[in-house]
């Protein structure tokens, strides 16, 4: 079928990042970010990824957070490892979108991110910052 087709060509393309754990898995493309988390796959653009949240001590689990507010609970046992795949593949997708200014939006959203982990941006100005950087 067409449909079917077309859902296969689209899952040609090698994953930048992959992992299992317990029977699930997640794979970081260049454009999106798949998983199987439950009962059957998901796919998120990674340009409406808003927020990726670590699970706490013992859980072993990732939140993405959309742009749309939708939370995604995934199991992994490579947080880091998930987490800085969809930072890169967001950093590129940005490279490529951004002009030929001297700094570009790559440079602005690392600066973002630096001014977030030193403790001057909340997690929420960081979002709202970084979601108006991505438009």
């Amino acid at each position: 079928m067409n449909f079917f087709k077309n859902n296969q060509n689209a899952n040609t393309d090698k994953p930048i990042f992959e992992t299992s754990y317990l029977g699930l898995w997640i794979k970081v493309y260049p454009t999106r970010v798949e998983f199987k988390a439950g009962a059957g796959t998901q796919n998120v653009p990674i340009n409406q990824i808003a927020s990726i949240q670590l699970g706490m001590m013992g859980y072993m689990q990732i939140i993405i957070e959309t742009s749309g507010g939708i939370k995604y609970k995934i199991p992994t046992n490579k947080k880091k490892e998930v987490k800085d795949a969809i930072y890169k593949a967001q950093e590129a997708l940005i490279n490529v979108k951004s002009d030929s200014s001297n700094t570009s939006i790559a440079d602005e959203l690392a600066k973002l991110a630096k001014l977030k982990e030193s403790g001057i941006l909340t997690v929420e100005e960081f979002q709202a910052q970084k979601a108006k950087l991505l438009n």
